[in-house]
């Protein structure tokens, strides 16, 4: 059976040997250590295995004879053993990723179910800001090192700034009527389960290559958050129905868009397209490009229906569909 012991200890050379030789005369084995500083004393987390029939009180006992105060024993499991940079990492990934609660992950790194301890002084209170200004509140009978509220904090404001502790901004459902607006961190979600309710086809028009589904949360992020742009949504109601990357390759300001299919042919892709190339203008650009491969009717008459003339070529095997911005009016971004 595994132990997480807890110790303050004199911040003295020494100390550590002679808990080694209290633990080595009466079997218990250390396998893992952490040092907390903290001053005047240092806090020590060992991780160790006990011989049958040993429990929380004796640990405890052991630990304090051999100079260690305010010692809490606790089970723990084998994954104890993994050291904490990549349990946090692996925690990030689950929320990221796999889409867990942040808080439930915070309280399993941080082991705050009620332990079994030997001297319960009772709860530490963790308060964690979140990127919106919304505290997250943990607790937990052993006290919290600043150590680990750092890490705490570092892994809640990562996930925070990916949307997951973000409230989804969304319209009242009775109005049904279309909006774009620039897609936000918030959005990422709701992007993701655009993409996995439409068609092959409409996806391999967009992408040009096919598309894994279920969408990853990075590549969700990365459409709503480009690099060198904007990203658009089309919402009706709670829901997104369509989205576009607004984005400058090289001196070229390109436009991609996707619209589902039970709202295609509603008018949805021209308004993102009038959106995007208001957009464009604003930054200074004298033209917008669509890139796609092979003839994309649908775009063209997307296109056309936006109001615009456009002018058609190939390069490198795909076709440019460019339009002029000179009459387009602006549209500010942000």
């Amino acid at each position: 059976m595994l132990w997480r012991i807890r110790t303050t200890l004199a911040d003295r050379p020494g100390i550590l040997a002679e808990i080694a030789l209290a633990c080595g005369r009466s079997g218990v084995n250390i396998l893992g250590m952490q040092v907390f500083p903290t001053s005047p004393r240092v806090t020590d987390e060992f991780i160790v295995s006990a011989p049958e029939g040993w429990g929380d009180v004796q640990l405890a006992e052991l630990f304090e004879e051999a100079g260690g105060a305010q010692v809490s024993a606790t089970r723990v499991s084998d994954d104890s053993l993994i050291d904490a940079p990549t349990r946090y990492l692996r925690g990030v990934h689950q929320v990221l990723e796999e889409g867990r609660d942040a808080e439930e992950v915070l309280r399993e790194l941080l082991e705050t179910e009620p332990p079994d301890v030997a001297d319960y002084r009772g709860h530490d209170v963790l308060d964690l800001t979140r990127s919106n200004g919304t505290v997250l509140r943990i607790s937990r009978a052993i006290p919290f090192t600043s150590v680990e509220r750092a890490r705490a904090q570092a892994l809640l404001s990562l996930v925070s700034d990916s949307a997951y502790a973000a409230p989804l901004v969304s319209p009242s459902p009775r109005q049904q009527v279309p909006m774009v607006r620039e897609a936000t961190l918030a959005d990422i979600e709701a992007v993701a389960a655009l993409h996995s309710r439409c068609s092959i086809e409409t996806l391999y028009n967009r992408y040009q290559v096919p598309l894994r589904m279920p969408m990853t949360t990075r590549m969700a992020r990365r459409l709503v958050s480009p690099e060198s742009g904007v990203a658009l949504v089309v919402q009706v109601g709670l829901d997104v129905v369509g989205h576009g990357v607004l984005e400058a390759l090289d001196t070229v300001w390109t436009f991609q868009l996707l619209v589902e299919d039970a709202w295609q042919g509603q008018g949805l892709g021209t308004m993102l397209v009038k959106q995007a190339a208001g957009r464009a203008k604003s930054h200074g650009a004298p033209r917008l490009t669509f890139i796609t491969e092979g003839s994309n009717d649908k775009l063209l008459r997307t296109v056309g229906n936006a109001g615009f003339v456009a002018r058609v070529e190939r390069h490198d095997g795909n076709v440019h569909i460019t339009v002029p911005l000179s009459a387009v009016r602006s549209i500010a971004t942000g």
